[in-house]
């Protein structure tokens, strides 16, 4: 068994290839936190290239559309989570290739004011408020609705 899991993880590399990775993830979670930045981040950084990564946050939520045209998002883990969800969509929309250590900085945190002042502050002032600026209006809010497309569509919804 571990010498086909070898071969199944090392073939790609062998053959230049990319093993396609999918994580579902919710930025208050504390397993999903867990597993990002103790398993998902080092391995990342110590195998660069191996995989194409996915991070879709949403989790167990859900979406409206208003009367005002609006999205309003509800979170699993409360309002706080949809913050947080909202930022790291926001990353993963402005960073396509090179978001994993921003999605990472701001998984786990307590709030979205923490997020800004501890994960964002390497960045530069504009792509600094590009960010703030996505993660508190509705741009920020529709990339919620996409993630939570995407989540619905593997048969993970808001429990009832």
């Amino acid at each position: 068994m571990r010498l086909l899991l070898a071969f199944a993880v090392l073939l790609p590399i062998v053959l230049g290839q990319q093993v396609n990775v999918t994580i579902f993830t919710e930025s208050q979670c504390p397993y999903c936190t867990k597993l990002m930045r103790e398993q998902l981040w080092p391995f990342y950084i110590t195998q660069p290239g191996i995989m194409n990564l996915q991070i879709i946050p949403f989790g167990k939520g859900d979406c409206q559309y208003d009367y005002n045209r609006n999205f309003a998002c509800t979170c699993m883990h409360g309002p706080t989570e949809c913050d947080l969800n909202r930022l790291q969509n926001c990353a993963i929309s402005y960073f396509p290739r090179r978001h994993l250590g921003l999605v990472t900085c701001i998984q786990g945190l307590g709030t979205l004011r923490e997020a800004f002042s501890r994960c964002l502050s390497r960045l530069s002032p504009r792509t600094q408020q590009k960010l703030i600026e996505c993660s508190t209006t509705q741009t920020g809010e529709l990339l919620n609705y996409y993630s939570m497309v995407n989540t619905h569509r593997t048969g993970v919804k808001a429990r009832s």
